[in-house]
């Protein structure tokens, strides 16, 4: 009899520790629940949109349990909705806030398409689609995409990927070089002489889009020598394109 209230007992205590355990694990998802909520939002490294802009974008909203927020989704719906963000991080700092970190798109090029023009940045993504071309872009000759949407990366025609590879190419060694104000506009016509508009004064042939940087960095050089010899208003064709560095300079009479 004994043995058998010892067992009982024993069952009624493990019972109890049990109850005692789910009732912990209830307060504390409770207190998740009611604690770790999103009470502020703070956006960085945006200028073309509002802090508002961000938000509404993300999908995240004032009272969400930032445990179980899907960072990555909302993420992808920033970029999705806002043309002009390039990359966008999203991270929770508990207990109450999340941190979304923004890099913008830089709108560098135009380019005529279907009666419209496309806004570009360097690596061929479409920004806006406008009436009329504005003012200080580099205007793109000698390629047509086949299709271009807004937040899309334009797509090119059948053969002529390579084209749009250079294209890009081109256009990030520019904004690399820091010369985008520079350039008037680029041929990629074709791909074995490239060439593009340097101030009002100069039409530069590279030739292929390999090493433009470096032939970006000595152009300003070759220019000095040029102006050594000639008056500093000549004006005329470089031709940058020997690749063993025999540049050539013909001026426009």
């Amino acid at each position: 009899m004994g043995k058998k209230m010892q067992i009982r007992r024993s069952r009624n205590a493990l019972i109890y520790m049990a109850g005692g355990g789910l009732l912990i694990v209830a307060l504390l998802i409770f207190g998740i629940s009611v604690f770790l909520r999103v009470i502020e939002i703070e956006v960085t490294g945006v200028t073309k949109y509002t802090k508002g802009e961000i938000v509404e974008a993300s999908g995240i909203l004032s009272g969400d349990n930032i445990l179980l927020l899907d960072t990555a989704a909302a993420e992808l719906k920033i970029r999705q909705a806002l043309p002009y963000i390039d990359e966008v991080s999203v991270q929770p700092s508990l207990p109450a806030r999340i941190q979304i970190t923004v890099s913008e798109s830089r709108a560098v090029a135009v380019i005529d398409h279907r009666n419209t023009i496309l806004l570009i940045d360097s690596s061929g993504k479409v920004l806006d689609r406008l009436d009329s071309a504005p003012r200080g872009f580099i205007e793109i000759r000698g390629f047509t995409p086949l299709e271009a949407e807004v937040g899309s990366r334009i797509r090119p025609m059948s053969g002529a990927e390579t084209q749009l590879r250079s294209l890009t190419d081109v256009l990030s060694a520019f904004e690399g070089a820091g010369v985008l104000s520079e350039i008037t506009y680029l041929d990629v016509t074709h791909i074995s002489t490239i060439s593009f508009g340097y101030t009002a004064r100069f039409t530069v042939i590279i030739g292929g889009s390999a090493n433009v940087s470096h032939k970006l960095n000595q152009l300003p050089v070759f220019i000095r020598m040029i102006e050594e010899e000639k008056p500093s208003e000549v004006t005329g064709v470089i031709n940058m394109s020997d690749s063993s560095g025999e540049w050539i300079f013909t001026e426009e009479r």
